[in-house]
C-alpha cells in the first residue's frame, strides 16, 4: 500500500438539537425551490426465484438481482436472476452459500457495461469451519461458470457490514470484505479476464482495529473509494483505482461509544467522476456524521451530532456537479457544489431509512423503508410525489438513462434524465 495523502479537514460541531429535522425552504435558505421530478416508475416485475437482496444495472438495461433460498435439505443456496431488459427474467441456483456474513449484504451483484454479471456471495460450510468469499462470473450472452473461492478468511463479526461490490466504466470489477479477525479486503476482476486477482489487504486489525461496516463507490474512469469503521468504531477510508491498488487508511472521524470488540456502525460512500465524494456515517451511542471529498482528496465539513440511541441507517449519493445529499434516520441534508452541509430537514411524511442514488446529470433518488421512491433534483427542498410503497425496500441503483428499485422480491425501473 501507498503512503496515505494529508488530508486537511475542517470540522463544525453541532448539537444534537440543531440536527432536528426540520422543513421548509427557510432551513436550506434556497430560493426558489428546486422543482421534483415526477415519479414515472413501471409495474413492479415479480422475479422468477429468491433474489430479493441486491440489484444492479447498466447502462443498456440489462440488470440482475441476487439472494437466498433453504434447499430441500435445509441449508442456505444462492439464487441469481438475470434479465436482458428487466423485463424477462432467468434464475439459476449457484449452490451452497449465502449465510453469513452476520449482517449486511451476504450476495452483492454487478452488472459490466458489457453485460457481464458478477456475483460474490459469503459462506460459511459448518459451525466449527472457516468461512469463505465465493464468486460466479456470468458472461454476456453465455452461462454462469463454476463458483471460485477468493477467501478463506470472511468475518463473521457482528455488524461486519456484509459484502460490497462494484464496476467502472472498462468493466473492472472489485469486491471487498472484512476478514477474521478484522482485515479490510478487495480482489479484482479486470475487464476481458476469467480470473480473479489475488485478495489484497488494505488495512491490518492489529494497527487499525477490526474493520467492518465496509462501504464501497466506484466511478466510471476507475477511481475507488472503500470506507469502513475500525477500532472504537472510528471512521477510516482507503482511497484509489480498481485496478492500481489503494492508499493506506486514512483516519476521518472518530466513532466514540463503543469499545475495540464490539464493532457496530453503518456507513455509505458516494463518489462522482470528477473524484469528488460524500460520506454518511452512524454509530452506535456515538456520532452521526456527514463529510465531503474534493477532487484533490481533502476530507472536510464533518458535521458530528452526539447521540444516545442505536447506530441509525444512513445513505448517501453525488451527482457530477458535487452536490451531495444524505439520509439519516427520518432527516436528510445537502452539501450544494461550493457550499457546506446544511441543517437537516425532515424526510416526506411516513419516510424514514432508506437508500439515495444519483447520477451524473443531477437526478436524485430516494427510496424509504418501505419502497417508496421519490424522484427530485439537486438542492430541493420538497421531493414531490413518490411512486407509492412498493414493499419493504431491498436495493436500489442508478445509471445514466435508468433507475432500477427492488423491493418485495420485484423490480421496478424509472426513466431518467
Amino acid at each position: 500500500m501507498q503512503n496515505a495523502q494529508s488530508r486537511t479537514r475542517s470540522r463544525r460541531w453541532i448539537g444534537r438539537g440543531a440536527l432536528v429535522a426540520l422543513a421548509g425552504a427557510a432551513v436550506f435558505g434556497i430560493s426558489p425551490a428546486l422543482p421534483a421530478l415526477a415519479a414515472t416508475w413501471s409495474s413492479p416485475v415479480t422475479l422468477p426465484g429468491s433474489c430479493g437482496s441486491s440489484v444492479a444495472v447498466n447502462q443498456a438495461g440489462a440488470m440482475a438481482a441476487g439472494g437466498t433460498f433453504t434447499a430441500s435439505d435445509g441449508t442456505t443456496h444462492v439464487q441469481v436472476c438475470t434479465s436482458s431488459n428487466g423485463k424477462t427474467w432467468q434464475a439459476t441456483d449457484l449452490g451452497q452459500g449465502g449465510n453469513t456474513p452476520s449482517s449486511g449484504h451476504r450476495i452483492a451483484v454487478a452488472v459490466t457495461p458489457a453485460g457481464q454479471t458478477v456475483a460474490v456471495w459469503g459462506y460459511w460450510p459448518c459451525s466449527t469451519c472457516t468461512a469463505v468469499v465465493e464468486a460466479a462470473v456470468h458472461p454476456a450472452g453465455g452461462s454462469w461458470g463454476a463458483p471460485v473461492t477468493l477467501s478463506t478468511g470472511l468475518g463473521l463479526a457482528e455488524s461486519d457490514g456484509g459484502l460490497v461490490i462494484g464496476t467502472d466504466g472498462a468493466g473492472n470489477v472489485i469486491a471487498g470484505w472484512s476478514t477474521n479477525p478484522g482485515d479490510a479486503t478487495d480482489a479484482v476482476l479486470r475487464a476481458g479476464s476469467s480470473s480473479w486477482g489475488p485478495a489484497a489487504t488494505l488495512s491490518v486489525e492489529g494497527s487499525i482495529g477490526q474493520a467492518h461496516a465496509l462501504s464501497l463507490a466506484v466511478n466510471s474512469g476507475g477511481s475507488a473509494i472503500i470506507t469502513f469503521n475500525g477500532g472504537l468504531n472510528s471512521l477510516y477510508a482507503v482511497s484509489g483505482t480498481v485496478t492500481g491498488g489503494f492508499s493506506a487508511p486514512v483516519w476521518l472521524a472518530s466513532g466514540a461509544g463503543s469499545n475495540h470488540y464490539n464493532p457496530v456502525g453503518t456507513s455509505q460512500v458516494a463518489l462522482n467522476n470528477a473524484g469528488q465524494a460524500s460520506v454518511a456515517w452512524s454509530v452506535l451511542n456515538g456520532q452521526t456524521g456527514l463529510l465531503t471529498r474534493s477532487p484533490s482528496g481533502a476530507w472536510t465539513d464533518t458535521i458530528l451530532t452526539t447521540r444516545t440511541v442505536p447506530a441509525i441507517t444512513v445513505s448517501t449519493a453525488i451527482d457530477g456537479a458535487g452536490n451531495a445529499i444524505a439520509v439519516f434516520g427520518s432527516s436528510y441534508s445537502w452539501d450544494l457544489a461550493g457550499g457546506s452541509w446544511k441543517t437537516a430537514a425532515s424526510l416526506p411524511s411516513g419516510s424514514s431509512g432508506g437508500l439515495a442514488v444519483a447520477d451524473p446529470a443531477g437526478t436524485f433518488v430516494y427510496a424509504d423503508s418501505t419502497g417508496n421512491a421519490f424522484t427530485f433534483t439537486a438542492g430541493a427542498t420538497s421531493f414531490g410525489t413518490g411512486s407509492g410503497s412498493h414493499g419493504g425496500l431491498a436495493d436500489l441503483k442508478i445509471v445514466p438513462g435508468q433507475a432500477v428499485l427492488l423491493a418485495a422480491d420485484a423490480v421496478s425501473a424509472e426513466p431518467v434524465s
